[in-house]
């Protein structure tokens, strides 16, 4: 465990990562104690279940899962959900924050597929990268901090954290959708294959990049709110 991680983390009051993957996945993960696997760890059989999007590895790091810090990458999520039109359910899995100090956990403070994987790195001083005053985003745009953003959120909305190996099912918090009418079919699903049905959030900022950066820009945090298991009955 990196220690130096761990308290700069809950300094930063962070308390969660997000990892976003099509609504058909949601199923194979609620249903396997091992949860969310690198793609070099799935079988064949695991492939041909998830969406191409989960199986791209530019970055070149095919041996970890990637994952944003608080919120998701909401730019590069509408580019994935864009890919799928057969599709149109995504969820955005809300992970333990715990995962940030684990051994073997990397960083980076730009979308980590840029010149494939080039500025991914491990430890104390990478983690503290994704939060630095100016950053060299897409596109060579610089990202300069704003004295209000709080200290949880990356400098870079597209900064990422690569998890080695897996994130078991007990890690998963809950799940993000966009909508209350989505909320329904989750819980639906999952209560059909008598599986546990995790803390629900509805967050439609997270599916539209342009308001969840409208917030960010003005200090403000995109709309969330919890989405209670029974009210889908009344």
């Amino acid at each position: 465990m990196n220690e130096g991680i761990r308290t700069s983390a809950l300094e930063r009051g962070i308390t969660r990562l997000c990892h976003f993957t099509p609504s058909r996945n949601l199923v194979h993960i609620a249903t396997d104690p091992l949860g969310v696997l690198a793609t070099s760890h799935l079988t064949s059989t695991e492939k041909a279940v998830f969406n191409p999007t989960d199986l791209e590895r530019i970055d070149g790091h095919r041996d970890h899962i990637c994952c944003s810090i608080q919120y998701p990458n909401a730019w590069y999520f509408r580019k994935a959900r864009a890919k799928d039109r057969l599709f149109r359910d995504w969820v955005v899995l809300l992970v333990e924050p715990r995962h940030l100090w684990l051994p073997g956990t990397k960083f980076c403070p730009r979308n980590a597929s840029a010149g494939g994987g080039r500025d991914v790195r491990e430890g104390k001083e990478a983690f503290e990268a994704l939060f630095a005053p100016s950053v060299r985003g897409a596109y060579g745009k610089t990202f300069e901090r704003q004295l209000h953003r709080p200290p949880f959120l990356t400098t870079d909305e597209q900064a990422e954290v690569l998890i080695r190996d897996r994130v078991e099912r007990q890690d998963i918090l809950g799940i993000a959708v966009r909508d209350e009418s989505q909320a329904k079919r989750e819980i639906t699903r999952l209560r059909m294959l008598n599986e546990r049905v995790p803390q629900v959030t509805i967050a439609p900022d997270f599916f539209a990049p342009n308001s969840q950066s409208a917030a960010f820009q003005v200090g403000r945090l995109p709309k969330e709110h919890l989405y209670f298991a029974g009210d889908e009955n009344g």
